[in-house]
């Protein structure tokens, strides 16, 4: 159950200009299973845990064609986006570090 929120944060150009969108959407905080640990570590990131969220909402969040977030708030920490993964209809994986 996703009872808690997080804010997807999308950055992209236009022009000159810096853009930024955040989409405060519903998570579920889980723990980084140890192959992505170790594969992440292995080229220099460091994973901290998976948030599972809508793909919906992934969708949602992007600014404009291909433009995805890369960044995630959570619990007031903002965090990288390392990898997004969709595991059903209704579940998508973002590994955060």
């Amino acid at each position: 159950m996703r009872n808690e929120s997080c804010i997807l944060i999308t950055v992209w150009a236009e022009g000159n200009e810096r853009k930024q969108k955040e989409l405060e959407v519903y998570c579920r905080r889980k723990s980084a299973a140890r192959t992505e640990f170790y594969s992440a570590y292995a080229v220099g990131l460091r994973p901290r845990f998976i948030l599972e969220i809508d793909p919906d909402d992934w969708e949602w969040a992007s600014a404009e064609e291909g433009t995805m977030p890369a960044k995630v708030i959570y619990r007031g920490v903002e965090y990288n986006i390392y990898r997004d993964y969709v595991t059903g209809e209704s579940t998508m994986e973002l590994t955060v570090g």
